[in-house]
């Protein structure tokens, strides 16, 4: 029981902790989808790194990644009692919040609305009424399509992968799965781009993985709207037809309003959102996160739980040495 307490206050202490960064930092620098993936290219830049050639240079943050999943491993395999302990889990739930980051959709739809409240402001400058801010112009209609599925794909991109790998694996499967989207590709932002990316090809090889992601993430967001009657294969066959993720097209279907993902709409024959729907889709991304936020602590409190009790008699009884 006092495994599963512990890993429960690392995921809750994560959670605060990320929600802290976000409301006094902010996002990661460098459009970095985590900061994980940022302090990785952190160390790509370091300095201590100067004497080191370039053609070695780029293994770095691959040893460091390396590295941090053995440390994590150390820490939660050594479960110390006293003081020791609240240190522990203090170390563990501030390296898991690198790991996500769980308010991504939450700052992608304030800085639209304040944007548009700016620019639609009376000739007098008092600010126009509510009623006429949703009636959008046509580009502004394709500024919130586009973010509605911003949001949408938030929650697969930014908590889905860490949370599940922490739930199943603990905190040193949260760091590899962090470490494995971060060593290139394009989600680990400009500048990724290299002989270890090119040799590791964590796009073709987290694929697979990526699928389920979305399909994890998909489902949360018709759950939290409360839509039971489509069948994952039906929402798949949506999503290929608009070639969008399945979040994006979840999200359009809850809706009942279109989206769009790299400038292709999802759900055409809907009718076009408003700032109305930009707010629902907020919502149901809230939702959809406290949704995934219990599923995730049930199963890492399940794990350890169930997990086999280790037998420490014979590190502290000095007669079994």
């Amino acid at each position: 029981m006092q495994r599963a307490a512990d890993r429960l206050a690392v995921f809750g202490l994560a959670l605060i902790l990320q929600g802290a960064l976000s409301m006094l930092i902010g996002p990661p620098p460098d459009g970095r989808p985590t900061w994980f993936a940022w302090l990785l290219a952190q160390l790509r830049r370091s300095t201590l790194l100067e004497g080191v050639p370039p053609r070695l240079r780029v293994f770095a943050p691959f040893a460091a990644s390396v590295a941090l999943i053995r440390a994590a491993a150390a820490i939660e395999r050594r479960r110390p009692a006293g003081p020791g302990r609240k240190i522990a889990i203090l170390l563990q739930a501030l390296l898991l919040a690198a790991t996500f980051d769980a308010w991504r959709g939450v700052r992608l739809s304030d800085a639209l609305k304040r944007d548009l409240d700016e620019s639609e402001v009376a000739d007098d400058g008092q600010p126009l009424r509510q009623s006429r801010l949703q009636s959008l112009h046509e580009a502004e209609t394709e500024r919130v399509e586009a973010e509605i599925g911003r949001v949408a794909i938030a929650a697969g991109e930014g908590v889905v992968g860490p949370w599940a790998a922490y739930a199943v694996f603990d905190l040193s499967g949260a760091v590899a799965y962090a470490a494995a989207e971060s060593l290139g590709g394009p989600i680990a932002g400009p500048g990724s781009e290299g002989p270890l990316a090119a040799m590791l090809d964590p796009a073709r090889r987290l694929a697979p993985v990526r699928r389920g992601r979305d399909a994890i993430a998909a489902a949360a967001t018709l759950a939290a709207h409360g839509r039971s009657d489509l069948q994952a294969t039906e929402l798949e066959e949506l999503a290929l037809g608009s070639e969008s993720p399945l979040p994006v097209t979840a999200m359009s279907v809850a809706l009942d309003r279109r989206a769009s993902w790299n400038g292709r709409s999802v759900g055409w024959h809907r009718p076009a959102p408003d700032l109305v729907d930009l707010n629902r889709a907020r919502r149901l991304h809230l939702k959809a996160l406290g949704l995934l936020a219990a599923a995730a602590a049930g199963v890492a409190a399940a794990g350890g739980i169930f997990e086999p009790a280790r037998d420490d008699r014979h590190e502290h009884d000095p007669e079994s040495l």
